[in-house]
């Protein structure tokens, strides 16, 4: 059986490297690494990740994240593990699965590419996660949207939109995925220190021109410099005009770098998903990957009280 390890170093800067390969001396030791690891759960912000090492050698590892504002939900954000070895990963879901329960975690999500069917089934039959929807990433010809003039009102997101972006998120959310799902005005506000965060992420509003009414939030990640993706959360009775969105996003990168991808996501499990996944395809989007969204609750609160109820003790006298 391997032997489970936090990992707590980060990668090197490469300066002029032309290999690409991963090997020890491509990581140093992170002090801000440790100390993150110490910290409570409702207070960590950043990924935590640990190795399956069996005689030293790596057999597979899991990186964990944790939702700004939903502090007791973690998501397992990479599972890794050598070729058809599912023990390994059976491995290091028991193990992180009861690490962070122990902490207080209330809930754990996951995404795992549709490919992967017996892991998928790993995780609902023996794990009791749940299939909730699943997300798809569509990638954008550049070519096509760099020349487009697009006419959208848009601004900056400040963290004083939070409050009504959640919201907004959470009323696009199909009912039946809400509780589940849903997020709070926290989980939208930009940290006073970004730069501390893995990853950049980009931010905006989009009016109604007349009225100054929010229409739509967008958000445009990345955790390379290099590929980003496009989310967009809208009101239920706004129709997003998608084309001068992703034309906007193309604009807003090209400021920053000019050698990017973009990638839209489409979620099924949102009241527009499925005109967001017709329009793509309609449009000949190059759908580049499905992700199956899986939720497993560690355990659910009873807010009905009974005042009746009786305790059984046990290893106590009877008398």
């Amino acid at each position: 059986m391997a032997k489970i390890r936090k990992f707590y170093c980060k990668k090197k800067k490469a300066r002029a490297q032309k290999s690409s390969s991963c090997t020890v001396s491509s990581y140093r030791f992170s002090t801000f690494a440790f100390l993150h690891s110490m910290l409570p759960l409702k207070f960590k912000f950043r990924k935590e990740k640990f190795l399956a090492v069996d005689n030293g050698n790596l057999l597979g590892s899991i990186t964990v994240k944790f939702v700004k504002g939903v502090p007791y939900r973690v998501i397992i954000d990479e599972l890794s593990f050598t070729e058809d070895n599912y023990n390994v990963a059976k491995q290091l879901l028991e193990f992180v699965i009861s690490y962070y329960g122990a902490k207080g975690a209330l809930a754990f999500g996951i995404k795992v590419n549709d490919v992967y069917s017996e892991l998928l089934n790993l995780l609902v039959t023996q794990y009791n996660f749940r299939q909730c929807s699943y997300e798809r990433l569509w990638k954008v010809s550049r070519r096509k949207y760099e020349e487009y003039s697009y006419n959208l009102r848009a601004r900056t997101f400040r963290n004083s939109d939070s409050s009504s972006v959640a919201v907004m998120y959470n009323e696009a959310l199909i009912s039946h995925f809400r509780s589940a799902l849903s997020l709070a005005a926290k989980s939208f506000t930009v940290p006073l220190c970004p730069g501390i965060t893995q990853g950049v992420e980009y931010k905006y509003i989009i009016e109604d021109a007349a009225s100054s009414n929010m229409l739509a939030y967008l958000s445009i990640s990345s955790s390379d410099n290099e590929n980003y993706v496009l989310d967009v959360v809208q009101t239920s009775w706004y129709e997003a005009p998608l084309n001068d969105i992703i034309a906007f996003a193309c604009a807003e990168i090209k400021k920053r770098n000019l050698n990017f991808s973009l990638f839209v996501k489409s979620k099924k499990y949102t009241q527009a998903g499925a005109g967001y996944e017709e329009f793509f395809a309609n449009n000949k989007f190059l759908l580049s990957q499905t992700d199956i969204v899986l939720i497993k609750d560690y355990y659910k609160t009873v807010n009905v009280r009974n005042e009746k109820s009786k305790f059984v003790m046990l290893g106590q006298p009877s008398y």
